[in-house]
């Protein structure tokens, strides 16, 4: 079995890579153009514990010293290197598109405390958590888009912030939830200024507990799903 960590662009990085799951130095298969970062496994399932996480992101933290980076869900699985060169070849067109969406961007991560409560479950619907892959939550949560911020943060000041963003993520809040959770694509050449703009809304509202995490290797904002189709 390979164990696949993200997608890049041919060719792959020449520099010296962390370990990986497994222990050895990731390999890497190529296809059309693009390349898979992967290690050989015996195992047919891959454990979500610290030790394995923090494997796969040192690996897809030092793949994004090289380029666009697609990170894949934690535990993505493929029978061998043809399998996975199939793959590559198939979801191209994706693959590619994805990775010039991401290209010379971060991730930041954005969590406001303090917003009004959300309503009580039994007086209204209330929006469902996405369901997350193995591992998933211990590298990223699968984010819900929404065009506009939710109505119980239309007070809240964002236009500074999306001033420097190429694109942004909203978290569903729930009573369980209230925070307002969102991650940030933002282009390298804006990231100090990003993070000026959150400074100044920090300042701007004291009474909100406003934190910024970052960057990251931009797991909101690609997720190639390899999975699909016979291999």
């Amino acid at each position: 079995m390979l164990y696949l960590y993200a997608v890049l662009e041919s060719p792959p990085p020449a520099t010296p890579m962390p370990s990986g799951i497994g222990g050895g130095a990731p390999v890497f298969v190529d296809a059309c153009g693009l390349v898979c970062a992967a290690s050989e496994t015996l195992a047919a399932t891959i454990p979500p514990d610290s030790a394995h996480v923090w494997r796969h992101q040192e690996v897809v933290g030092a793949l994004m010293k090289g380029g666009p980076v697609l990170p894949l869900r934690f535990g993505t699985l493929t029978e061998d290197a043809a399998a996975c060169r199939r793959l590559l070849t198939r979801h191209h067109d994706v693959l590619r598109a994805q990775l010039d969406r991401v290209r010379h961007c971060l991730e930041f991560a954005l969590r406001v405390a303090g917003l009004p409560e959300m309503a009580d479950p039994a007086t209204g619907p209330m929006p469902r958590p996405a369901e997350l892959g193995p591992g998933a939550a211990h590298l990223r949560t699968l984010a819900r888009r929404e065009r506009g911020w939710p109505s119980s943060t239309a007070e809240f000041p964002h236009d500074g912030l999306t001033a420097h963003a190429a694109d942004r993520l909203l978290w569903a809040r729930s009573p369980s939830q209230p925070d307002l959770r969102a991650s940030f694509l933002v282009p390298r050449a804006y990231a100090s200024s990003f993070l000026a703009d959150v400074s100044a809304l920090q300042h701007l509202r004291p009474d909100l507990g406003i934190t910024v995490t970052g960057p990251w290797p931009p797991y909101s904002f690609s997720d190639p799903d390899l999975s699909g189709g016979a291999p």
